[in-house]
Parts: C-alpha cells; sequence; structure tokens
C-alpha cells in the first residue's frame, strides 16, 4: 500500500511516482513511497535508465546515481526540490491556489502544496537547516579566478583546535605492496605505469581447484589480483617469538610489526620511544589466514596470533608502548579511519606521537569465493578507475605504516618531515537505497568537514586521491560528492589532478587509504603526479569538464610555488558506508643551517645477529658511496642516534663517504 504523505507535491510528485511505477513495471498505486526503492525491484541498471528519463523530462541535470544515492521516492522529490529547485513538471498546470515557487527551490517551510487526485502524493517536509551553516564568523571566500559554469556556494573552514597541536607532521613512512617492496620500489611501479596485478601464485592456492564463470556457489571468477612477495618471511627471534609460534600468526601481524619497526626507523625513533607516550592505531577487516590454518583444534597461539584485536596490541606490547592501542575496521576506509582517530587523540593530549597502520594480507580462496557471490570483482581483471569500461575492482595485499607527531614537536625535535596532516573527517552515509549504496552527499558532507578542519580552501590543490575503486557507479558517485563539496569554494573547471593508485596495485582494502597518502606524499616529494592506468574513455556518467578536476591519465608536473604551500585531498570511502577525507599539505621547507667543518665521521653498525650487521653495512655502504659530503654528519647523526642498538655492533671512521663505504 502507498505511505499517506503529511505533504504533497502536486504534479511532480504524481509524475514521479508514475514514471518510477512505470520503470519498476508495476502499477502506482503499489508503490511505496517511503520504502527503499531497491527493495521494490530497482537494480543499479534500472537505476540509471530512470535518472536519464527523469533528467530529460524535468530538464534539470542530475546525476545518473540520484535514485540509488535517495533511496525512496519520497527523498527523490526532496532532493529535486532542495538541492535543485524543482517543485513542478514542465508545463504542468498549476494548482489553483497553490504558494509560488520560492527563489531558490523550496516552498515555505510548513506550507504544502495541494496534492491532486489521480496519483499519491510525495512527501515534502519542511527544509532543514542548511547542513553547512557557519559555526564561526566569516567564512574563507573564494580566491579570484576565472567564471565556470557552477555556482560558488560560500563554505566555512575554521581551526578549532589550538594551533599548537592541530598540524600532524608526518615523519616516518613504510609499506610494502605488490612488486614493491618498498617506497623507492613503489615510485618506479607509478613512474613506469606498472600494472602489478598477476595470477594467483601456486605457492599460495591453486586457482585452478576454484575457477569458473558460472557464478556457482564455492566458485571464484577472478583469476588475478596484486600480491605482495616474500609473504611468509619473518624475523622471528628479533621479536621475540619462536619458529614454532611463529607459523600459526597471521601474516599480517608479523609483517605488521616489521612495517612498524622499519617506519620507526624512517622516523629516526626506533629504540627512542621511552618517555613519549605512543600510541598505535591500526586499519585491518580480514583474517584470511584463519580460514585456512584454524581447523577444529585451535592451537594457543592460533588463537591470538589470527585476532584482529592483537594486530595493533601486539606492536604497543613489542615496543613497550602504553599509549591507546586499538584496530579499526570500516572496511575500506579502516586505514583513514586510523589515522583521523590518531591525528584527534594527538591533538587531545591523549598521546605523543603514533604508529598508524594499514594491513591486507594472505588473501584466502574463501575471500575470493566471497567477492565472487557479491559481483564485486572486475571480470576481466583489471581496476579501471573512472573510465567507461570500468567493471569492478580487483583486491590487492599491503601494508603500509607511517609515524606521526604535532608539527610543532617535528620541527623542535628537528625530524624530517615528509607531509603535514592540516584536516581530517569521519562520518557514516546514513539510509540510502542499499546497505553497499554510497551516498554522493555523505561524500560531500565529509570533504567539507575535512577542509573546515584544516582551515583552508581548495586553490592549493593540485592531487586529489580518490577512492576510485574502477565501478561504473561509484566513481561518478564519488566526483559528484567531491564537485559538490569544492563548489563551496571555486567555479574553476579542471585545474586539480584526479587518480587511483588501484590501477597499478588493487585496491587494498582496510590500507588503501594509507596506501593512497603514501602516493600523495611521494608525489609531492618528487613534484610529479603519476598517471592513472587504464584510463582510454571517460567513464560516460561524469562529465570532468563541469567539475574542478581533471583526469591524470599521464605523469603530471607538480613544482613547488614560491609562497603557495601544495596540498592534496586523500578520500577512503567503506563499503558499509563510512567514509574518510584527508587534507594534506607539503612539508615545510627545514630552516637554513649552517654545517659544521669535520675532519673525520663515525658511523655505528648494529643489528640482532652478525648476519644482520654484515647486510646493515652494505646497505650503508652503498648510501654513503653517492652521498654529498655536506650531509655525512647528518648520516651519522641518524645511524648513532636514530637507530635502536642491539647485541651485535661495530663502529666505522673515515673522512669522507667514499672511506666511510671501504669501512
Amino acid at each position: 500500500a502507498v505511505s499517506r504523505p503529511v505533504n504533497g507535491a502536486g504534479d511532480l510528485g504524481r509524475a514521479l511516482a508514475r514514471w518510477i511505477a512505470e520503470g519498476l513495471e508495476t502499477d502506482v498505486e503499489t508503490l511505496e513511497l517511503d520504502r527503499p526503492l531497491e527493495a521494490q525491484g530497482l537494480d543499479s541498471m534500472l537505476a540509471v535508465s530512470l535518472a536519464q528519463d527523469i533528467r530529460t523530462r524535468l530538464g534539470v541535470d542530475i546525476p545518473v546515481t540520484l535514485l540509488l544515492e535517495v533511496g525512496t521516492v519520497e527523498n527523490l522529490a526532496r532532493e529535486l526540490r532542495d538541492s535543485y529547485g524543482v517543485t513542478a513538471v514542465p508545463g504542468a498546470a498549476s494548482t489553483p491556489g497553490a504558494v509560488p515557487p520560492v527563489p531558490g527551490g523550496g516552498s515555505p517551510a510548513g506550507v504544502p502544496v495541494a496534492p491532486t487526485a489521480d496519483a499519491p502524493p510525495v512527501a515534502l517536509p519542511a527544509t532543514a537547516a542548511p547542513a553547512f551553516a557557519p559555526a564561526v564568523p566569516a567564512p574563507i571566500a573564494p580566491a579570484a579566478d576565472p567564471a565556470g559554469s557552477a555556482a560558488v556556494t560560500s563554505v566555512a573552514v575554521t581551526t578549532s583546535t589550538a594551533p599548537d597541536r592541530h598540524d600532524i607532521a608526518i615523519v616516518g613512512i613504510d609499506g610494502v605492496f605488490p612488486n614493491a617492496s618498498n617506497l623507492d620500489e613503489l615510485w618506479e611501479v607509478l613512474t613506469r605505469g606498472e600494472d602489478c596485478l598477476r595470477e594467483v601464485p601456486k605457492s599460495r592456492w591453486d586457482i585452478d581447484d576454484y575457477y569458473s564463470d558460472a557464478a556457482e556457489p564455492g566458485t571464484v571468477y577472478l583469476r588475478r589480483a596484486g600480491f605482495v612477495d616474500d609473504l611468509t618471511d619473518f624475523d622471528a627471534p628479533f621479536f621475540r617469538i619462536s619458529p614454532a609460534e611463529a607459523q600459526w600468526i597471521d601474516p599480517q601481524q608479523r609483517h605488521l610489526i616489521q612495517s612498524a619497526w622499519r617506519a620507526l626507523e624512517d622516523a629516526g625513533l626506533s629504540g627512542r620511544t621511552a618517555g613519549r607516550s605512543t600510541g598505535v592505531f591500526v586499519g585491518a577487516s580480514y583474517q584470511h589466514y584463519r580460514d585456512m590454518v584454524v581447523g577444529d583444534v585451535v592451537q594457543t597461539a592460533a588463537g591470538l596470533g589470527n585476532h584482529n584485536a592483537i594486530l595493533a596490541n601486539r606492536v604497543s606490547y613489542f615496543l613497550d608502548l602504553s599509549g591507546p592501542s586499538m584496530t579499526i575496521d570500516t572496511l575500506c576506509s579502516s586505514s583513514l579511519v586510523a589515522l583521523h582517530t590518531a591525528v584527534r587523540s594527538i591533538r587531545n593530549g591523549e598521546c605523543d606521537q603514533a604508529i598508524v597502520a594499514g594491513v591486507h594480507l594472505a588473501m584466502s580462496p574463501q575471500y575470493f569465493q566471497l567477492g565472487s557471490r557479491l559481483r564485486s570483482f572486475s571480470p576481466t581483471g583489471a581496476s579501471r578507475a573512472f573510465d567507461a569500461g570500468a567493471d569492478g575492482f580487483v583486491p590487492g595485499e599491503g601494508v603500509v605504516t607511517v609515524v606521526v607527531k604535532p608539527l610543532v614537536d617535528a620541527v623542535r625535535d628537528g625530524d624530517r618531515v615528509r607531509g603535514v596532516i592540516r584536516g581530517s573527517a569521519v562520518n557514516h552515509g546514513g539510509r540510502t537505497s542499499g546497505l553497499t549504496v554510497p551516498s554522493s552527499a555523505a561524500q560531500r558532507e565529509v570533504i567539507v568537514a575535512a577542509l573546515r578542519d584544516a582551515g583552508v580552501g581548495v586553490e592549493g590543490m593540485g592531487m586529489v586521491e580518490a577512492h576510485g575503486t574502477g565501478t561504473s557507479l561509484g566513481d561518478p558517485i564519488e566526483v559528484e560528492g567531491l564537485t559538490r563539496a569544492w563548489r563551496g569554494f571555486t567555479s574553476r573547471t579542471q585545474f586539480c589532478a584526479i587518480g587511483s593508485l588501484k590501477s597499478n596495485i588493487g585496491h587494498l582494502e582496510p590500507a588503501a587509504g594509507l596506501a593512497g597518502l603514501v602516493k600523495v606524499l611521494l608525489s609531492l616529494e618528487r613534484g610529479v603526479v603519476p598517471a592513472t592506468l587504464h584510463v582510454v574513455r571517460p567513464n560516460d556518467h561524469i562529465r570532468f569538464e563541469d567539475t574542478p578536476f581533471f583526469v591524470a591519465d599521464k605523469p603530471v608536473p607538480w613544482p613547488r610555488v614560491a609562497g603557495a604551500p601544495r596540498r592534496a585531498a586523500v578520500s577512503a570511502f567503506g563499503m558499509g558506508g563510512v567514509n574518510a577525507h584527508v587534507i594534506v599539505e607539503e612539508a615545510p621547507l627545514p630552516a637554513a643551517r649552517e654545517s659544521l667543518p669535520q675532519q673525520s665521521f663515525v658511523v655505528k653498525v648494529s643489528a640482532a645477529s652478525e648476519d644482520g650487521v654484515r647486510r646493515l653495512a652494505g646497505g650503508y655502504a652503498r648510501l654513503l658511496s653517492g652521498v654529498d659530503s655536506a650531509v655525512l654528519g647528518d648520516v651519522g647523526f641518524t645511524a648513532n642516534v636514530g637507530r635502536a642498538s642491539h647485541r651485535f655492533r661495530v663502529a666505522v671512521q673515515g673522512c669522507g663517504g667514499l672511506e666511510l663505504a671501504a669501512g
């Protein structure tokens, strides 16, 4: 039965109900206006078709994803009224006594528009207060720029936290990705435009035992994904774990603790966390290894070794850290939500610094079976973000870790700052037409909230690392949300590059947000936005020419500009509706300092084993043989102070880099 509305929408409500009922091939009297259309037979293909039909009939430029976003007929009428100013069907006779439209769309609050009798009217409650009413006095006005096609709506941006702890510096990074065991190798992947997806390695499991394109339960239709090498490599004695216990521990735990240690080394903080409250925040979702090793009889080591909460806790335990320690699971947005949580924890004084990580490893046959049942994977085995041929995502493995602390502390301590988190925000999409259907409106809100938290506009933005999973409807919804958010600051078009790392290494799901952050940081350091792969023809449902964005389908120079810090944005949207957005700024230029003359240098080489000392010495030798003499003292300082001391150690003395390398 049709729900009885409080307010009517006249001809518009009747028309929407009739058009949608026709599309669903049902009688208009049986259409439930407040019930999700997905539950009444609407699928994504029909939603696109109906949106295109409504666009033509009403002469209004709505996104083709609008029906999926709003969910119900009532919400559709409300959205058309509030956001697009549509109150009647063009050419329809006005209802006698109807209240004239309010300029800008909508009717006066609480005043109904009289319904007619032949179709059920659609409820249109009074317009709510604006979602983005300024919380502080003056909004930041958009900078003067060339006229664009879209109107600019002023959006307030503020910094609500004391400035000394608001800006958060990234001082250490580590990552392992498909075809890239470190950040330098990842940059080579990006600059070469390498697609790192490959068939499931035989060393994992045999894809032929599961493969079928018949969509039967228990089968898998995807053969390719992004796999890391050396999945089971782990220096168990270094982390005080017996080899017998280590074999039961999820490789996600093994790689995470190693990555955390390397990130601390990159920050010059390994062995130097005592006396500082250090939090650990990990984004993780799946427990693939448990699917394969935990049977009817559960070993004690397997129980703790395959529990997601222990991911963060094991890092805190090994490093003897007493700050907050938690694993966060919001599916695809997990690691970016973890970063947001860490930023808030530092700002609130809960910890002085934090280790933030995301991990997704050891993908199991059961995981591939689930994705195949959901039909979420790309049947062609390629990630085509923003392309007309986008047909689903391809999963990938990886572990990413960053070390963060207040920028003022990093500058005080002389840390190498890799980038600055200026703002972040997290929200949920609420009720859409389905649990996994994203909300463009919610994505807009989280983007505006992050900009407001950062206290900046969008004029300095040169790069958006999008969620960009490569789905035919998800990508348009994302670009629509971004565009609506940015239109509060600028009317310019196609001035900011947009891309997706997923085209290179696959979708790292819970680790994807931090992987995108690393790409942004490397792009800032190298001055280039790398190309996004597989973009042959842009998605038919995205009109990039009307947005602030252009797809970076080839490398784009991104040099420093004096007096104008470069900024970027990173998005991650969880399948269950949790959205996260982060605003990143380039590292401030270090203060000029005078190099003290030195006649000789000493470099400490220390490791947990003799073999470790030899390997580390070899790495130092390769570095020192090509390092500028002006920074030899910095290299020695980092090796001597920023690296932990272990049982085996040796000191090397020399007057220059080559002499030190010769050792």
